[in-house]
């Protein structure tokens, strides 16, 4: 949990500093599970995350079946509060931003 906070807080900063409507969150190297975090994903991260402009996330799904279930658990507590969508790979990732997701 604690590299998943540290993680977080980094992206909270980063968007104070450049204000950005999406984020590609690319788990694809991670191995095992994260579910532990997940509360503090839904509902301390996320609703921060909206409140500084982020509107979607793009997730990247790790290959492991922890990963998965980790994220299976996270989006039903996260698609209320951005748009969420699932990829198996970047390249898929990047083109929902390029076919129009985010709003100029």
């Amino acid at each position: 949990m604690e590299t998943v906070v540290m993680g977080g807080n980094h992206i909270l900063a980063m968007l104070r500093e450049q204000p950005c409507q999406g984020l590609l969150n690319s788990n694809r190297e991670l191995i095992g599970p994260w579910d532990s975090a997940v509360n503090w994903l839904a509902y301390k991260w996320a609703p921060s995350a909206k409140m500084l402009g982020l509107r979607y996330f793009a997730h990247v799904v790790s290959p492991g079946i922890y990963g998965q279930r980790s994220f299976e658990a996270l989006y039903p507590k996260l698609k209320d509060i951005l748009e969420v969508k699932a990829f198996d790979d970047d390249e898929a990732a990047e083109a929902w931003f390029k076919i129009g997701q985010l709003e100029s």
